[in-house]
């Protein structure tokens, strides 16, 4: 495991689980006495080298592999070879309630060696949430959130030894993406997918799965600037 992956995973499980400002007042705390009696020269260098930490983190994490088909002004169409993700479920009417907290934190302790091999393993990205709407608008929908298995275990992943985690063999995966940027709330996410659902009708896609999506994550929450996130219709297999 390189130094980068054990500050990742740190980094990840203090921004999701712990009060974040909490976390920022003691790091502003503890960096103002660090630096107290220094110049504004090593204020600059203490945060050249934070960013370095960041960017170099950023850069680390292994990105589930794919295909791109075609590539049109608003969206992109892309297959994702069958692979095996980690993935729990949950019945919630927010995005947010469902994916802040409860889900991610049951992945998060597989990875950290809720495992039968009590194995640590890096995090990876994207962070897919597949949406079953409910049948009503106050009605709970179904989301399946779910992590990249890294390639090094592909072949064989740890078994979760919580019964609500799962390793899911999932198929091959064919799906037109729509990028939009920021901090992603439940509105967010469903203005995307209505004009990612209007743009693929004006360019006549045919075969598109419109009674499902996946919502998209890859950047954790220190990255303020730059976000990236995707909504993504499925396209039905045709065969």
């Amino acid at each position: 495991m390189t130094g980068a992956t054990v500050f990742s995973r740190s980094l990840v499980y203090n921004l999701y689980f712990s009060d974040s400002l909490a976390y920022i007042r003691h790091t502003r705390y503890t960096t103002a006495t660090s630096f107290s009696t220094h110049s504004p020269t090593m204020w600059t260098f203490a945060a050249l080298a934070l960013l370095a930490q960041v960017c170099h983190v950023t850069l680390a994490i292994e990105m589930a592999p794919y295909n791109l088909v075609n590539s049109a002004e608003t969206y992109e169409e892309r297959v994702y070879p069958a692979q095996k993700w980690v993935t729990t479920s949950h019945l919630s009417i927010s995005h947010h309630e469902a994916t802040s907290d409860v889900m991610f934190r049951k992945l998060f302790n597989y990875i950290d060696g809720q495992n039968d091999a009590a194995m640590k393993i890096d995090m990876t990205s994207p962070v897919t949430t597949l949406v079953i709407p409910g049948e009503g608008p106050n009605c709970e929908n179904n989301f399946t959130m779910s992590f990249y298995v890294p390639a090094a275990h592909q072949d064989n992943p740890p078994t979760p030894t919580n019964p609500e985690v799962n390793i899911e063999h999932r198929p091959e995966l064919h799906v037109f993406s729509r990028r939009f940027h920021g901090f992603a709330n439940d509105e967010d996410w469903i203005i995307n997918a209505a004009q990612l659902h209007d743009d693929l009708v004006a360019a006549g896609e045919e075969g598109v799965d419109f009674q499902t999506y996946y919502t998209v994550g890859y950047d954790s929450p220190f990255v303020i600037i730059g976000r990236n996130n995707e909504v993504w219709f499925m396209k039905k297999d045709m065969n």
